[in-house]
């Protein structure tokens, strides 16, 4: 590893913090937003995963459009920072200001939950976009980025547990249950609100650029959409990660809307213990980050991801037999789901930093705001209708957010919806990581040639 390419640890712990406070506000949305329209609300189960598809629609959108115009920022603060500067305090206020119920008629809540999500989720393109597209910038070294990638993985992790475990615990246990969640949601919200915008401040002020890039002039956003979209799709690599990665973690948001229903409802966990069933898979997922960053260097990313996907698949199958009130069943389940989880979050993470390189080599731009723009939009796409037509299901197996206990039909729609639709787009992504063709050696070679056109071009 060059010097130049050595990322200290204090700065990789500000870049962590940066997707600790992305995750507090994109997990609480996945784990919770569903739940908290149809049993905090009222509203119909269809109408709040519509609710949740328009938001990843937009929020896809938005993701693409923050990406380009971010490739052509050009501050003293850098391309990607200065979104963090003036990004952060808006994010924080936009996410408070969701998990409120200011109506009772369902049409003016639809009207006002359809406004409030994609206003905060402009405000999160705003931010996490840029966010994203920095990790290829703070080093160019192959297992480096691994290293990043574990810091990061494991700041987002804890961002997830701290969204599924101090919710439930705020809202089950410090204010006592459902009957008080309409105080508890919004005391959450402007929790979570301030720590999303001091963290996301953090991460502005501790990191840095390590790349030396041309801005593209010449040629507007919008013209430059289609000629962006055919050399990105026209290369190998690209299409497999964008694959591997929106089939991979669509899986992940379904078992994120599925899970707080199957506790409740299915294995009927009592709700003074919510917090902990929440907690364990993402305790889990933080203590097995360090085996597959040790994995990945060892066997490639590629096997390790093959290898911990297959994993996972056989571990959600498990969720079709556990039998009613057997939470110490469901609390084993819950800690090796964990491990895969870990996975899942991880390795592709690290994957899709390397396709920058190799967009680099084959067209001699560096587009990483375009990169993760594509990606971004077409995985938030999928995983909208995907948690969508998991939200539509249970709608049409009865679901009703008045009862504790189910329908027969209701409790097998929700086995099937955590058991099987999520492994159907884990065994999808695995079919697209069999195709990687990155690996240590390539990848370096690509770099080296890159620093001789540079060099070449500073002459």
């Amino acid at each position: 590893m060059t010097p130049e390419n050595r990322v200290p640890t204090k700065e990789k712990l500000a870049f962590g913090l940066g997707d600790f406070a992305i995750n507090i506000a994109y997990t609480t949305i996945n784990f919770w937003l569903v739940f908290f329209l149809t049993d905090v609300a009222g509203l119909k189960a269809g109408i709040a995963g519509a609710i949740y598809l328009v938001a990843r629609i937009w929020g896809g959108l938005g993701d693409y459009m923050m990406g380009m115009i971010s490739d052509r920022t050009s501050s003293r603060f850098g391309r990607r920072r200065v979104f963090l500067l003036y990004g952060a305090v808006p994010l924080g206020l936009t996410f408070f200001v969701i998990w409120h119920v200011p109506f009772r008629s369902s049409a003016l809540l639809t009207t006002y939950y359809f406004v409030t999500i994609i206003v905060f989720t402009t405000c999160f393109s705003l931010v996490s976009m840029p966010y994203n597209a920095m990790m290829p910038e703070i080093s160019q070294d192959y297992d480096e980025r691994i290293n990043i990638s574990g810091y990061k993985t494991a700041m987002a992790f804890l961002g997830n547990l701290v969204s599924a475990v101090a919710v439930a615990l705020i809202i089950d246990v410090v204010f006592g249950g459902k009957s008080h969640y309409r105080t508890s949601f919004p005391v959450v919200g402007a929790i979570f609100g301030c720590v999303i915008a001091v963290c996301l401040l953090v991460t502005f002020s501790g990191t840095r650029s390590r790349v030396r890039y041309v801005i593209e002039k010449g040629v507007g956003i919008f013209r430059s959409i289609p000629p962006t979209l055919k050399s990105m799709f026209g290369i190998h690599e690209f299409r497999t990660v964008l694959g591997l990665f929106v089939l991979c973690l669509t899986g992940i948001d379904i078992i994120s809307a599925i899970f707080i229903y199957f506790i409740k409802h299915v294995v009927e966990v009592p709700d003074s213990y919510t917090y902990i069933l929440m907690g364990l898979p993402l305790v889990a997922a933080v203590a097995a980050a360090p085996l597959w960053v040790y994995l990945g260097g060892k066997l490639g990313k590629r096997r390790a991801y093959i290898g911990a996907m297959t994993y996972f698949c056989l571990i959600l199958l498990m969720s079709l037999v556990v039998p009613r009130g057997s939470v110490p069943l469901l609390v084993v389940l819950a800690i090796m789901a964990g491990v895969g989880i870990s996975a899942s979050q991880l390795i592709p993470f690290s994957i899709v930093p390397d396709v920058a390189e190799v967009d680099e080599y084959e067209t001699g731009k560096r587009r990483e705001g375009a990169l993760y723009g594509i990606i971004m939009v077409s995985y938030k796409l999928v995983s909208g209708l995907g948690v969508a037509f998991a939200s539509l299901m249970l709608s049409l197996s009865g679901y009703d957010s008045a009862h504790v206990t189910q329908s027969a039909t209701t409790t097998l729609t929700l086995r099937l919806l955590l058991g099987v639709l999520p492994g159907m787009f884990f065994v999808a992504s695995i079919l697209f990581a069999r195709r990687l063709t990155i690996d240590r050696e390539g990848f370096a070679e690509i770099c080296r040639v890159l620093e001789e056109r540079r060099g070449a071009a500073c002459e």
